[in-house]
């Protein structure tokens, strides 16, 4: 496939695929430091000339691996925050969506590079938080406000409710992912621990 540029040419668009998915695996593996862009164009076979064409230097490649992690972390909640049904199922739904995306081994190893990688550049850990976990927290806030306004829930504040729903659904198998005692949680697994979560949740917040 490809596009045309402002200059007449066509880009090829499967190109950038390629680098973007061999730079995703490179620093997933190695890290931002770790990585170099000789390496991405080697994984992507592609020319230095072309990657560079595209990408002027590893930060800014690297900013968009970040920011496709991001919409996929946004679009794996947003179907199920949107859709109809009971309140208990609705937040399940959201739950297991989420914990299916934050849970696959590639994002717990982003989560582990991240972590590295924000101390040196903190803007860029201040625009994943927004786009990503601020907005996934965000979103779910909203579903909590419209519940307590169909008389629900009762919170008194909506993004700590949140926070605290998120933090039942991850509970410690996202310390035992990172720390590598676990390696996988399977779908089962996942449905558990967030109806689970959702059940404490909504316990602790029923209408008296």
């Amino acid at each position: 496939m490809t596009r045309r540029t402002t200059g007449g040419r066509t880009r090829d668009v499967s190109k950038d695929a390629a680098i973007r998915s061999a730079a995703r695996d490179a620093f997933f593996e190695h890290g931002f430091n770790g990585t170099t862009m000789e390496q991405i164009a080697a994984l992507a076979r592609v020319s230095k000339v072309t990657l560079y064409s595209r990408y002027p230097d590893k930060e800014t490649l690297f900013e968009t691996v970040v920011r496709d992690e991001m919409r996929g972390m946004v679009g794996a909640f947003q179907d199920s925050a949107d859709a109809g049904g009971p309140l208990v199922a609705r937040l399940n739904a959201f739950g297991v969506a989420l914990l299916t995306f934050l849970f696959r081994p590639a994002h717990v190893a982003l989560d582990r590079m991240l972590g590295q990688e924000f101390g040196d550049k903190p803007e860029l850990g201040r625009r994943f938080f927004d786009a990503g976990p601020g907005h996934c927290r965000a979103r779910l806030a909203a579903m909590l406000v419209d519940a307590q306004a169909n008389g629900d829930i009762v919170i008194d504040d909506p993004l700590a409710a949140a926070a605290d729903l998120l933090a039942l659904w991850r509970g410690f198998a996202d310390i035992e992912l990172k720390c590598g005692i676990r390696t996988v949680m399977d779908a089962a697994a996942i449905a558990h621990q967030v109806n689970r979560g959702t059940h404490i949740f909504l316990r602790a917040t029923a209408v008296a």
